[in-house]
């Protein structure tokens, strides 16, 4: 993405809601950049296939932009893909959450079952969902400065010279804190 385009995605988000037809152009710079972050995010949360990259694309947009302007604070097109990010990660875990929640018949009286060879695919999918969302919050709460990296890498897609960029610190500390989380989560998660 050109500097020209990342000037005017700022532009457009400052003029959404007074100028018509800047959503749809605003949606055409970062359409592909989002999807390519839902696609990434659905693969790093084993989201399975019962959710589509299109659909949290759409979900998420309709999440930000609901009456057809921005929030004010969007700054530029990196807040905006980071707001993006953790919306599409919030829609994952949501869905993994009603996955759930049918499959367990939504409320109604059950033993519980600890086997896991008993879950289907698309069940264990979203309890490994649920799984690495738990873990992240708990980094969160340790680490958050850690945790906002790793979402950053691993769930927006961002490589290391751009955290760097974003965070205003050295790509060699990017590998470093991401190692470390990455280390953390494998503990954590027990293995």
């Amino acid at each position: 993405m050109t500097d020209a385009d990342q000037t005017r995605i700022t532009q457009l988000l400052d003029r959404l809601g007074e100028q018509p037809g800047a959503m749809a152009r605003l949606s055409e710079l970062v359409y592909q950049d989002i999807h390519r972050l839902a696609h990434y995010q659905r693969f790093e949360m084993r989201a399975g296939e019962t959710l589509r990259t299109t659909a949290l694309v759409h979900e998420a947009f309709l999440k930000i932009f609901r009456d057809g302007s921005a929030d004010p604070d969007i700054e530029d097109r990196q807040h905006l893909m980071r707001l993006m990010g953790r919306v599409i990660r919030q829609i994952i875990v949501d869905h993994a959450r009603r996955k759930l929640a049918e499959k367990r018949g939504a409320g109604a009286q059950h033993e519980p079952i600890d086997d896991q060879s008993l879950m289907d695919t698309s069940e264990r999918e979203a309890a490994g969902v649920l799984d690495m969302e738990s873990a992240l919050e708990r980094l969160e709460r340790i680490d958050p400065d850690l945790a906002d990296t790793v979402s950053a890498r691993f769930f927006a897609g961002y490589t290391a010279d751009e955290i760097a960029e974003i965070k205003s610190t050295s790509r060699r500390t990017v590998y470093r804190d991401l190692q470390r989380a990455t280390a953390w989560l494998r503990l954590d998660m027990g293995g």
